[in-house]
C-alpha cells in the first residue's frame, strides 16, 4: 500500500465528486445535498479517505463508523443527541467514536477530508 495524498483539496471542481445525495432535512430546514470523493477505500473495506461537502441545511448523521475529520472550508452545528453541541469550521478538526448520533447543521457550504474506519 502506498501513501493517500490528497492535493489541494478545497479546489477540487465538485464535478469530480459522486453523484449527489439528498437526505432528509430535519424539520422545515432546506433540503441540502452532500458530495463524496472517496480517495482510498481499504480491501476489506474497514479503512475509507476521502472528501465530503454539504450545501446548507440540516439533517440527521447517518454514518456509524469512527470518523476523524479536518473542516477545509465553511461552518456547521453538530448537536449530539445527548444535547451537545460543537461548532465547526475551517481549520478544525474533529473526532466522532463509533455510532455518534445527532443531527448536523450546515450554515455554510461544508467541505472536509475524512478517515472512517470500523
Amino acid at each position: 500500500m502506498s501513501i493517500v495524498h490528497i492535493t489541494a483539496a478545497t479546489q477540487i471542481p465538485i464535478q469530480e465528486f459522486g453523484e449527489a445525495v439528498t437526505p432528509a432535512p430535519v424539520g422545515d430546514a432546506p433540503s441540502l445535498q452532500l458530495f463524496t470523493r472517496e480517495a482510498f477505500a481499504a480491501p476489506d473495506d474497514k479503512v475509507n479517505v476521502g472528501i465530503w461537502e454539504a450545501t446548507p441545511g440540516k439533517f440527521r448523521r447517518s454514518i456509524v463508523d469512527a470518523e476523524f475529520a479536518s473542516f477545509l472550508v465553511g461552518h456547521a452545528t453538530f448537536v449530539t443527541d445527548d444535547g451537545v453541541s460543537y461548532e465547526l469550521k475551517a481549520g478544525d478538526s474533529a473526532y466522532f467514536p463509533p455510532n455518534t448520533k445527532g443531527v448536523w447543521t450546515i450554515h455554510q457550504k461544508v467541505r472536509k477530508t475524512y478517515v472512517l474506519w470500523r
